[in-house]
């Protein structure tokens, strides 16, 4: 994955930094969504790519219940609870991020409250970015050692 790097952007706008935030934090969800199939369909005693395509169109809540459970089988799970947990939240905030978050305010008509929002929801998206690409890591770093 290749980072955005916004210090040396500085005639950026608000909204467009925010955008390619947004961005980029869809894209560390989609990567942990990917990488818990993989570690998931690595786990199962089928087929590799026959677990994967199963998966498919499965959501967060079920392919996360599926590795937790499974994972869990064996008495020796690669995942802490409080991973879990974390998983599970994050799946939640995703929800939120692809969503809610420019509902929050796009239809703000007074510009100082548009730009207050707006400024909060970029804080807010910069925190969740490190949280997510924190755990991305640790996923793909598993995924790595363990199953490739």
């Amino acid at each position: 994955m290749y980072p955005i790097n916004l210090s040396g952007i500085s005639n950026l706008s608000s909204l467009d930094k925010f955008r390619l935030l947004h961005s980029e934090i869809i894209e560390e969800y989609q990567c942990i969504e990917y990488d818990m199939r993989r570690i998931y369909s690595s786990m199962v005693d089928e087929d590799f790519e026959e677990s994967m395509d199963e998966l498919w169109d499965k959501n967060w809540g079920v392919i996360l219940n599926r590795l937790k459970n499974l994972d869990k089988s064996d008495g020796n799970p690669y995942f802490s609870e409080d991973e879990y947990d974390l998983l599970d939240e994050i799946r939640t905030r995703r929800n939120y991020w692809c969503h809610q978050c420019y509902l929050d305010f796009v239809y703000e008509d007074n510009s100082y409250e548009y730009d207050k929002i707006l400024q909060k929801k970029i804080r807010q998206v910069e925190n969740e970015l490190n949280r997510a690409k924190k755990l991305q890591r640790k996923m793909e770093k598993i995924y790595l050692e363990d199953f490739s």
